[in-house]
């Protein structure tokens, strides 16, 4: 080989590395890029499901006769299946799920729907699903004895949104990180002011139980509403005590029949 060849070959040579090191350069680029836009893809999609559902007031839930209409409440539970992606969300067709807005005709502010798994008297043990809808409150309760069984132990996991879980202690002139339902505090139905915010996870961020056996408590759903699920010993409807003495365990169109 001639020195004018050898030097071709050398300087092609060169030329083919750097263009081989440009492409393993470009090809780390539009990997870093793609990692990049696949990270603000994901950031966007987590704040998009972030956003509050819409908190209906009580006109969507009540008929012209102020009767409660239940299927404009089982859409509004549909409705937060779908923004959780919930496994379950067929579950408003299974002939256990209930709703309730305790007769007291202010379910956009009072109310639940939940779905008993089991109940086991026997057995003293009980498994629960509890829904609640943005901002929604179950009224203030406690449990006691009934049935020839104890009063009702219960513990909580938040599934999917969050929860502001009130207990005994505090005052009514604590500053509460949620506005409680006008309803029950003009009703004087509120004595549990002691508040935790309670969200999606593990651990005693999204967990909590009864500090005592028959302490009055209760839960009220989160900006995006709240699946929650209870664990539980034997449940009685004879050992529930609600605070508010104008709330049942019935609806509003009951109460009117």
């Amino acid at each position: 080989m001639n020195r004018r060849n050898w030097i071709t070959n050398i300087l092609g040579g060169s030329a083919a590395l750097a263009a081989l090191a440009g492409t393993h350069l470009l090809g780390a680029e539009h990997k870093h890029e793609h990692e990049k836009h696949k990270k603000e893809h994901e950031k966007k999609e987590h704040e998009g499901h972030k956003h509050h559902l819409k908190k209906y007031d009580n006109s969507h839930f009540y008929k012209a006769d102020g009767s409660f209409n239940e299927e404009a409440a089982k859409e509004a539970y549909v409705e937060m299946f779908k923004h959780f992606h919930y496994s379950l969300a067929d579950v408003v067709n299974d002939k256990r799920f209930w709703i309730l807005d305790f007769g007291l005709g202010d379910f956009a502010n009072v109310g639940m729907a939940g779905i008993f798994w089991l109940n086991d008297k026997d057995h003293g043990y009980f498994g629960h699903e509890i829904y609640l809808l943005p901002g929604q409150m179950i009224p203030e309760h406690c449990h006691v004895e009934a049935e020839g069984k104890p009063a009702k132990h219960e513990y909580w996991q938040v599934r999917h949104g969050s929860i502001y879980n009130f207990g005994e202690g505090g005052s009514n002139d604590d500053k509460q990180p949620v506005q409680i339902p006008k309803s029950q505090l003009d009703a004087n139905a509120i004595t549990a002011f002691k508040c935790v915010e309670l969200k999606t996870g593990c651990g005693e961020s999204s967990e909590a139980g009864l500090n005592r056996l028959g302490a009055y408590h209760f839960m009220m759903g989160g900006p995006e509403g709240v699946i929650v699920t209870e664990y539980a010993s034997f449940h009685s409807g004879d050992g529930l005590k609600l605070q508010n003495k104008k709330a049942f365990m019935g609806n509003t169109a009951a109460k009117k029949s």
